[in-house]
Formats: C-alpha cells, structure tokens, sequence
C-alpha cells in the first residue's frame, strides 16, 4: 500500500481536481492522508466532504505550521510500505501511482523518481522535457537501478530537490530518521539530498507524470526571496549529516556543486538589499566553504547592457531561455540587433517569445548562421559550458564560441 501524504494550505481552487486525479488512478491501493495547516479558506470543509465519501481519507488538523511540518506529521501515521507526499496544487496522470509503485517492487527500489511538466493556472503546459528539470537528462540512466557511489560528484544534481516526484520506501524514511526541516521555504532542500545519499538502489524513469502548477499566487515560490537564507540552512543541514556519516568528504564535490545552483536559484529571485543580506548569510552560516561559494556571487545582476558589451558587433544565439535571462531581456529598453535569437533544448518553448527574441531548438543552429553563441543558463553553467565546448568544436567550428559569462570576473 502507499501512503500519500499532502499538505494543505488555502488551496481551495485546485484541491478538488487534485483530490480527483488520485481518486482516478489506476492503482488504488493507498490511504491519502491530508494534513491541513491551517488553512483559512474552504479546504478543510472540502477535506471533509471526501472523508465522508472514502473511508481512506485520513484528515490531520494543525495550525499553521508550513509544508515541512504538515509532511513530518503525516510521517507520524503512515501505515503504507511506500510514501509519496504530494502537492495539492498539482493534478496526476492515471497511472502515476501504477507505474511507480509497480517499478519499485519490481527493483526492490528505495526510491523511484519520475519527470514532470509545468502547467499554467489554465492547464496550459509552459513546459515540458526541460534537459535540467525536474531531471537532468545529461546526467542519468533511465530504467537502471544505481546507487549514490555510482554517482558520487553528481548526486546532488541528478535530479531536483522537490519530494512530489518521488516514491519512497517507508523504511528508507524511518530507519534513517529523515525529516523536514521545518523553514518557512526551502524545507525540502535538505530532505532531497539526505534520502537520496540514504537510498541504496534508486531508479529514475522518464514519463511525465506529475501536472505540477507552476509560479501560482499564494505558492511558497512565489515569495521565496524574502527567505533566501533558508538555502544556506538547509546546506549546513545536509552537511552535519555528511560529517555524522564521516561520508562529507567522500561527497564534498557534489555537495559543493549542488548548492552552488541552489544560491544560483535564491540569487536569481533578490533584489539588491536581498542579493547583500544573502551575501551576508552565506559567509555566517557557511564560513568554511565561503572560498567555494564566492564565485557564485560574482556576477550577480547581468543586464542588458552587459550583453550588448560581451556580443559587441557580433550576430549571436544565446543557448538556453533559463528563468534567468528571461528577467533579464524583459528589462531590455529596446531589441539587441545582434541578438538573433535563443535556442532551447526545451521543446515546449520553440517558437515562442522570450523579451524580443523567437526559441529555437537546437537543429535551428546551422539555418540561423550565427557568428557566436554565448551561453545563457545559469544553473549547472560549468558543466553546460563545458558540454558546449566539445558539440561546438564537432559540429560548429565555424561558430564562435563566447566565454561564459557567468565564469567572468
């Protein structure tokens, strides 16, 4: 049996259709355990309306107390042999809990980890088969199992942090102790990697199982910067439990790397006042590997003039319409001539606008004949920029290259 566990907070307008798509699944053997945290708007009388109907439904009121909270208290009366926790913003496809239970018995799997696609409040899909999320396609085996040591310096970047697209082994939870953090945002961070590094065989599949409904009012995402230092709590979090282990060393690198792209994220959503405080924070919290961290803070606030100096008279793609760069072209007073356009892996975005500029995918490269290519994805820049070294010398010599912006001082 699985365990769904689902925090509830003011979420009224989604939860019946989240509610909905479990009830229409095509395994049915779980217990849906609901924990409102003390909601204000309608959804507990909506919680209470399927108790009525479904003797499954397991309702745990609390005040309010955040998502990691509600999770660890649903932890508490779990009687499944897996868990997943679940959003109750987002809606699921019919065989979400078929295909990931039956690939977890089937490889005696701790973890069974699944893709997903984002949605608009309108069920419009505005994303899907991003190569960086919710998994890193460049980095993973699909259908195989492995283990952390198989993946020692990319673990923390193999797939994303979020516990949604996740199915866990009951005993993978229990008998390593994993808890939320309790954090206003972010309390998932360090629950992400610690069970992940706990998990002895993992598998990932590629299906889009999960609707996940993305930058919706009122979601924690949308406020996150105000609370940015919660990512560096959550990294000292995970590293007291490396050190425990005697396992940070063995990790340091992917850990290292792992939290470099999670500040990346927190950068990316502050202000100035709240770029410095997170500056700040990050030297307090993490003074030992404030060395390693630093660049990341170097070119914080890359604008549209920036651009322009670094593309000068050149006709140039920027690879990758990341969250970033779009923040940044929409500021633009008037379209880059030389900008020609955006080339993205993410097939959702092809024609699409970004600020002034059309995506295209990537076999568009040849037929727009640029002069460069500068490299616009922030997260995991290192290694995309490294990536792009070796496809452009194979299949675009005659195309420069322009160093990464992000690596400039």
């Amino acid at each position: 049996m699985i365990s769904i566990i689902i925090p509830v907070y003011n979420v009224e307008k989604y939860l019946r259709e989240c509610i909905d798509s479990l009830l229409n699944q095509t395994y049915q053997d779980f217990e849906l355990i609901c924990v409102d945290d003390g909601s204000t708007d309608e959804s507990y009388k909506i919680l209470e309306e399927y108790k009525n109907k479904d003797e499954r439904f397991i309702i745990i009121q609390q005040d309010n107390k955040g998502a990691g909270a509600a999770r660890n208290r649903g932890i508490e009366v779990a009687k499944g042999d897996y868990i997943q926790f679940l959003d109750s913003d987002d809606y699921f496809e019919p065989n979400m809990l078929e295909k990931l239970y039956s690939t977890a018995k089937e490889n005696d799997a701790d973890m069974v980890v699944c893709s997903a696609r984002k949605v608009d409040e309108n069920k419009n899909i505005i994303e899907s088969g991003n190569p960086l999320w919710p998994i890193n396609l460049d980095k993973i085996v699909f259908d195989k199992v492995f283990s952390p040591d198989d993946y020692a310096e990319d673990i923390f970047g193999l797939f994303c942090v979020v516990p949604w697209n996740k199915l866990y082994k009951k005993s993978l939870i229990l008998e390593n102790g994993l808890k939320f953090q309790n954090l206003s945002s972010s309390n998932d961070v360090g629950f992400g990697h610690i069970s992940r590094i706990c998990a002895k065989r993992i598998i990932v599949i590629k299906d889009e199982l999960i609707n996940y409904r993305f930058n919706r009012e009122g979601s924690i995402a949308k406020v996150r910067a105000n609370s940015c230092e919660n990512i560096l709590k959550a990294a000292a979090f995970v590293k007291n439990f490396l050190e425990d282990k005697g396992l940070y060393l063995y990790y340091k690198e992917g850990f290292i790397n792992g939290f470099k792209n999670h500040i990346r994220s927190g950068i990316s959503l502050c202000n100035n006042e709240q770029y410095l405080k997170l500056l700040q924070d990050c030297k307090n919290i993490m003074p030992d590997e404030w060395d390693e961290f630093k660049p990341v803070f170097q070119k914080t606030y890359i604008t549209p003039e920036y651009l322009q100096n670094i593309i000068g008279d050149k006709k140039t793609l920027l690879w990758g319409a990341s969250v970033f760069i779009r923040g940044v072209l929409e500021s633009e007073k008037e379209k880059n001539p030389n900008i020609i356009g955006i080339v993205d892996r993410n097939q959702s975005l092809w024609g699409k606008q970004v600020g002034n500029y059309t995506v295209y995918s990537p076999d568009k490269i040849k037929e727009l004949n640029p002069d460069a290519v500068l490299l616009t994805v922030l997260s995991n820049n290192e290694d995309i920029y490294k990536d792009l070294i070796k496809l452009f010398s194979q299949n675009h010599s005659n195309i420069e290259l322009l160093p990464n912006i992000f690596a400039l001082s």
